[in-house]
């Protein structure tokens, strides 16, 4: 029978460590590899704002230019015009009481002009007080300086109406608010999209940045083909399929193409072709 003997050194190293081993034990406990902690409180998930569009796409063709221009930086409220609220105002009325409104805009008010428009009333909150302020657009027609639109927007100081932000866009143009901004879409060109966006800042709506997107391929440009709808792939099938063995244990396949069956008992049995 054969013994084994411990060195004393060695037995002093085995008790000298357990209590460190009980220790560690009683920290990790029993927890299973892979299991989940509490690490405490998480950070609170902060919500962005969505695009809320203005109007609906308009369908008037654009010249591939635009240009805007931003309302002196203490705006004067609009002569004999008061309100408690802009919400009680039409947007007529406002755009009546503008003096600095251009030839075509008024025009285009008095409807005096082919293919005009002007975009009814839209509330939005942009400089945060609580309390909406007053968009609207004027959308000149192809007979009046070529075709172009102006965005006014309108603030409420007290029962005074100020205009805070007069742009021209292109007619095709698109606007939507992203939070507080105002944002600014107009197609200047056959393959592009500007953005601009414009935000509450000393009593005014201020420009802040610009940028431009490709929508698509410009077949004027080489090497940019044009786009065109993915092609499918066609399999041929003419020709007859290969016969198979009907007693195969695979599914048979028989000349023509098609699969035929017989359900016998539940089970689906196949039915053989008849040889040419």
């Amino acid at each position: 029978m054969r013994t084994w003997t411990v060195r004393p050194a060695l037995l002093r190293c085995v008790l000298l460590g357990l209590p460190a081993l009980l220790a560690l034990v009683a920290v990790t406990g029993c927890r299973a590899p892979g299991g989940l902690d509490d690490a405490g409180a998480t950070r609170p998930i902060q919500a962005h704002p969505s695009p809320l569009p203005l109007w609906p796409v308009s369908a008037t063709s654009a010249p591939p230019a635009a240009q805007a221009s931003a309302v002196p930086q203490a705006p004067v409220p609009l002569p004999g015009l008061s309100a408690g609220s802009l919400t009680e105002l039409d947007a007529r009325a406002v755009l009546g009481a503008e003096p600095d409104l251009s030839s075509a805009e008024r025009a285009a008010l008095n409807g005096r002009c082919t293919g005009c428009e002007i975009r009814p009333a839209q509330y939005r909150d942009l400089n945060g007080d609580g309390s909406p302020e007053l968009l609207t657009a004027v959308v000149a027609g192809a007979d009046s300086e070529g075709g172009r639109a102006v965005l006014h927007v309108y603030t409420l100081r007290g029962r005074e109406v100020l205009p805070v932000l007069t742009v021209a866009a292109l007619p095709g143009f698109t606007a939507e608010t992203v939070g507080e901004d105002l944002v600014v879409h107009e197609p200047t060109g056959p393959s592009a999209e500007t953005s601009s966006t414009y935000r509450w800042n000393a009593g005014r709506m201020a420009f802040v940045d610009r940028r431009i997107k490709a929508t698509g391929t410009d077949p004027n440009v080489p090497g940019c083909p044009a786009d065109s709808a993915p092609t499918v792939p066609v399999v041929p099938t003419a020709g007859p399929l290969p016969r198979r063995d009907p007693t195969d244990s695979a599914s048979p396949v028989p000349q023509g193409g098609r699969i035929p069956a017989a359900r016998q008992g539940g089970a689906v049995q196949p039915v053989p072709t008849r040889n040419p």
